[in-house]
């Protein structure tokens, strides 16, 4: 015995069956597309944290540099350089100017202090610099 199926019956049966290759295929392609634009946001966003971890560590190496030239009693006009890890910095003593006092024999020497760190990141080079000035105190001769 055959069932006689009617136009709303033929209809729901064909809502019920699944989707059109047309609505799989613009469902693939809108994921394609996120997919692409979250996997640009995420490079992005690792590659500004290897630039700001890099500026972090280059700074902490100029501070320690600078700290340990700022120690120094007599701060005379020098430059050199050197290397901590993966950074190079060059170091500049530049004299500013002397101060001494006639009644008293101690002489006033102010300096500028400068370091300047460099590093190579992506094939690109790199640089900060920190400057300070320091005063020291020594007796004349």
């Amino acid at each position: 015995m055959k069932h006689l199926i009617g136009p709303q019956a033929r209809r729901r049966r064909r809502e019920v069956d699944g989707f059109s290759l047309l609505e799989v295929l613009v469902a693939t392609t809108l994921m394609g597309v996120l997919l692409v634009v979250l996997l640009q946001v995420l490079t992005t966003a690792l590659r500004a944290q290897e630039t700001s971890l890099d500026h972090i560590q280059a700074l902490l190496v100029a501070e320690k540099v600078l700290q340990e030239n700022c120690e120094a009693q007599a701060l005379a006009a020098a430059t050199y350089q050197g290397r901590d890890g993966r950074f190079d910095y060059l170091v500049q003593v530049t004299p500013q100017y002397e101060v001494s006092h006639p009644h008293i024999n101690q002489l006033v020497r102010c300096s500028l202090i400068q370091v300047t760190v460099s590093w190579r990141q992506r094939d690109q080079a790199k640089s900060l610099a920190l400057q300070t000035i320091r005063t020291a105190v020594q007796k004349k001769s």
